[in-house]
């Protein structure tokens, strides 16, 4: 669904700039040295992305972040968020993998929240060296407490109703 609309938003911007009489060649040539350059990156980590879901032990994904773990899921949630060094195509499967092997709502959220303000990787390649670690240990403070909050948010409505619940295909 996304694909196609970026397909649909890449055709409205070439059909601007043909009713400017503008040169869109330039974003064409952009657009297909990108296109070149992703795919086989998606492809590849969507291969891995299958490897690492046969590999992650499902009984105890069910065990450490299931119903049966209840609040104590969210820390551990947490560590592996912060721990896992991929970008969205590998994580995402990784957080349907969780799903499908019984990770509740609330390790869930407390993953994906993890992993979009601490991901390892970039704090290690982007930010301690661009903007030092000053920066670094002000960020991690003001922000640690966001995926605990979220995942007990969600835990909390959990107890409510299952609005939200996670079912991948």
């Amino acid at each position: 669904m996304g694909f196609f609309v970026l397909l649909a938003l890449l055709v409205v911007l070439l059909g601007i700039a043909l009713r400017r009489g503008e040169d869109f060649g330039p974003v064409v040539k952009r657009f297909i040295e990108q296109f070149a350059m992703l795919v086989p990156r998606m492809l590849c980590a969507l291969v891995a992305a299958g490897f690492i879901a046969q590999l992650l032990p499902k009984e105890a994904i069910a065990r450490l972040l299931g119903d049966e773990a209840g609040i104590m899921a969210i820390p551990l949630a947490a560590a592996v968020g912060l721990l896992v060094p991929a970008g969205p195509v590998i994580t995402f499967a990784i957080a349907a993998v969780f799903a499908k092997s019984g990770a509740s709502t609330a390790a869930l959220v407390t993953f994906v929240t993890s992993w979009s303000i601490f991901a390892a990787h970039r704090i290690i390649i982007y930010e301690l060296p661009l903007l030092g670690p000053s920066f670094l240990r002000l960020r991690v403070v003001s922000a640690a407490i966001v995926p605990f909050l979220a995942g007990l948010m969600a835990f909390l409505v959990g107890l409510i109703t299952v609005y939200g619940t996670a079912t991948p295909t």
